[in-house]
Formats: structure tokens, sequence, C-alpha cells
């Protein structure tokens, strides 16, 4: 037993630490093919971090505040993918983990605005105020889809949601909610309006360099992976619990490679939208939020009677 939660611990932190630069690689390859171009390596990610974190940067500012910020954001990744199920095993589960979950991703973006903040640049103020307007216009649906799937199981557990999760209409509507979320909170185009590399030449990242960027990007990687398990593990969970029993070793393992499948299959459909879209402005981003929102709302009202 002791050996099974080691073994199922080291793969967690393999997961997230070190799984992300190689999704983006193979995201990047996918891109680079569907726009007809050779593309970078699939290992370039991870060249790309370990020489940004074996260089020193260069500061713009002697605020506390920009040097804080990466590993703050780094932090928050790395504490929202420790509440997530593993096949059977959850680094740290306890009752209410939802709402540390939700605060840790703000924690995440709170990050992103205090580095373009912090510094005297248009470009960085632009980027950390645009992820202000979104982070205020999306969160709100992750919350709504998060509160349904509480509302229908009767627990405020991540790892307890899953495994008393019973398809309803508004559970639908919730799946919706949340992979629409998702992808918004991951930065995926058309919503990377924060970053937006030619436009506002990475928006909050702007004055960053060195070691401090590199832990940056590593924390924005982590956070898409943690986010993408999460709904992964919604979809898994309760159809493995079905088929196999997920407190054995077998089924805790089949669970676990099932849900490394299915994160790499939305991964790569990530990619694939990334590659045949175009980036959205800023204000229909926020107004196309706040109608999914209001819908949102609705279907937690249809929940609460029961559907």
């Amino acid at each position: 037993m002791m050996f099974e939660k080691i073994a199922f611990a080291g793969a967690s932190l393999i997961i997230i630490l070190l799984l992300p630069p190689l999704l983006d690689g193979i995201a990047r390859k996918i891109k680079a093919i569907l726009q007809s171009r050779q593309g970078p390596p699939l290992l370039q990610t991870y060249y790309d971090i370990s020489t940004l974190l074996s260089m020193e940067p260069i500061l713009p500012t002697d605020r506390l505040g920009f040097i804080v910020a990466p590993y703050a954001a780094f932090a928050a990744a790395l504490s929202a993918g420790l509440v997530l199920p593993f096949g059977n095993f959850i680094p740290v589960a306890f009752t209410g983990d939802i709402f540390v979950f939700l605060y840790v991703l703000a924690i995440f973006s709170i990050s992103m605005m205090m580095a373009g903040f912090l510094v005297n640049n248009t470009y960085a103020n632009a980027g950390a105020n645009r992820e202000m307007m979104i982070i205020l216009s999306v969160e709100p649906i992750l919350g709504v889809a998060l509160g349904i799937f509480a509302l229908k199981t009767h627990t405020l557990s991540i790892s307890g949601i899953p495994m008393n999760l019973t398809i309803t209409p508004s559970v639908i509507l919730a799946f919706i909610f949340l992979a629409y979320s998702i992808y918004v909170e991951c930065a995926f185009i058309p919503f990377d309006v924060a970053e937006a590399e030619t436009e506002i030449l990475e928006g909050p990242f702007v004055e960053y360099s060195g070691r401090l960027l590199g832990i940056f990007k590593w924390a924005m990687l982590i956070k898409r992976v943690v986010l993408i398990w999460l709904f992964v593990s919604f979809i898994v969970l309760p159809i493995m619990k079905n088929i196999v029993d997920i407190t054995s070793l077998y089924g805790a393992v089949a669970t676990l490679i099932t849900q490394l499948v299915m994160l790499v299959v939305f991964y790569a459909t990530s990619a694939v939208i990334e590659a045949t879209t175009a980036r959205m402005k800023i204000t229909p981003i926020i107004k196309q939020n706040t109608i999914i929102f209001v819908a949102g709302l609705i279907a937690l009202a249809i929940a609460s009677l029961g559907l």
C-alpha cells in the first residue's frame, strides 16, 4: 500500500511538473502541421524553459512584487494540481477543496496582474488590464459550473464530485460551461488577449526575462494541464467506476492511463482550434462571457429544481 501511494505520488508530480512542456511541444507540432510549417522539435519547450531558468533576469523595477509574482503563480498552479484525483490517489484531499482550487486559480491571475501593473510599460499595463477583465468575467462561469456539480452530488470535494455524478440536463449544461471556462482560463487562442504576442508583445510578461520569465512560462503550462485534468477527471472517473474497481491497483492504474489519454486528446483538440481560429478582441470576449454567465445562472436554477 505504501509503495502504491509513493508510485502514484511520483506519477502525479510528473504529470503536474514535467508533462506540461511536452504537451506544449505536441501542440506546437500539431499547429505547425496544420499551417504547413515544419515547426520546432517536440522537446523545444523544455529547451526554452531550461535556457530561461539558467539566465539571470534583468529587473526593470526594484519592487518586490515584480520578483515574487512568478513564484506566486508557480505555487498557485502547483497547489491547484495537488487537490485533483490521479487514478484513486489525491495528493491533498479534504472537504471544501473546491474553494481552495478556485482560490489558488485567482492567485495565479492576480500574480499576472501584479506582473503587469508593477512596471511602467504600456504593453504590460494593457496585458494586466485585459487579464483582470477576463478573469472577472470567466471565473464566475467556472464557479457556476462547479456549483452545479456540487449541488447535484451534495459534496464540496473535487475528488468526491465525479464519484457521485449522474447525468441530468443541468449536469450536461455544467460540462459545457466547464469546458468553455477552462478553455478561456487556459488562454488558448482566441482568448489569449492578455499576452497577445503579435499585438502587445506578451502583455504582462513583456518586462520579464531570464529565470523569472521561465518560471512564469512554466507556471502557465502547469495551469493549463491542471485545468484540463480537472475536466478530464469529471468525465473519466464516473465512467471508470462502472467498469473497474477504482480502489484496486489495476483499476487505479487503468483510470490514470485513461485520464492521461484524454488529457492528450483534449490538449491536441485545443491545438487544432488554436491553429484554425483568429484572436478575438477583448470587448466581444467580455460580452460573450457575460451572456454565458447568465445562461449558467439559469442552468443553476434548473439544477436547484432537481433537473
